[in-house]
Parts: C-alpha cells; structure tokens; sequence
C-alpha cells in the first residue's frame, strides 16, 4: 500500500509538473511550491523549468517516508541539492540558504535577497503562513520576477 502512495504521488507531480507554462499559475507551479521549494513555482510561472537535482530532493523526500534509511536519504538529497543549487554558485553562505530555505534561494543568493517569507519558514508555528501564502501566489500565476519588483530583493 505504501509503496503504491509514493509511486502515484511521484507519478502525479511529474504529470502535474509537464503541464506547467510560462505565466499560467494553476496546480503544477502550486504543488511544486509544495513539495521542492518555495520559489520553485514562483519561476514555473515565468517558464524555468525544475531542475535535476531538485528532482533528486523530490525523489529522497519521498523515500524519507522509510525508516532509518529513507530519512538518511531525505537528508543526503537534501544536502546534494543544496551543494549543487547553492555552494558551486554561492559558497557555504548559498549551501545552508539551499538546504534550509529552499534550492533556488541559494542559487539566487548572488542576485536576490531573502523574502521575509522565506525567513519565517525558520520560526516553529509562523511557519505555517508561509507554507500557505507562497504556493497560493504561484497558484493565482504570480512570478518571482514581480515579487523582486515589488519587495525590493534585487541586490
């Protein structure tokens, strides 16, 4: 039983996910949002698509559902995203912003602040709020582009 949950919900990102195009919002970028990163989404709706080792860290997530195993596997995907994602562009600053905040934060480190939002995901409880709000923009087709306007994160 458990085996067949994981594989249908792999099976129904990676379908939900082929659906996504530029500026449309809707399912794909929300979930991805959900389940990889909080700007993951966000740049679904400008067209990026979702990285390889960011599907990694999808795959050890889901794995992580094992015991003993598959938590060390959540946590060394983890970590492999966020070397790949943050510590090759922006040094250990990038890494620890990739496995804490999300993969594409790091990566992005260089370029974009850190969203206030991004920030209280730290905060046991408040975390909540963010967890909610962030998808819900990647769903109504909103782009990390605009977000950077409007919040002043370029750098």
């Amino acid at each position: 039983m458990k085996k067949s949950v994981i594989c249908a919900i792999v099976i129904m990102t990676l379908f939900a996910s082929s659906f996504a195009y530029a500026g449309e919002g809707g399912f794909a970028p929300c979930l991805a949002s959900c389940l990889i990163g909080p700007r993951v989404g966000l740049e679904m709706n400008e067209g990026k698509q979702i990285e390889t080792s960011e599907w990694i860290m999808l795959g050890g997530q889901v794995i992580g559902a094992a015991p003993v195993i598959g938590q060390i596997a959540a946590v060394g995907t983890r970590a492999y995203n966020a070397y790949v994602m943050g510590a090759q562009k922006n040094g250990f600053e990038g890494a620890l912003a990739s496995f804490f905040l999300g993969s594409r934060v790091g990566n992005e480190l260089d370029t974009r602040k850190i969203r206030t939002k991004e920030w209280l995901q730290l905060i046991p409880c408040v975390c909540i709020y963010p967890l909610i709000t962030i998808p819900l923009e990647a769903y109504n087709g909103k782009t990390m582009t605009e977000i950077e306007a409007k919040e002043g994160l370029r750098k």
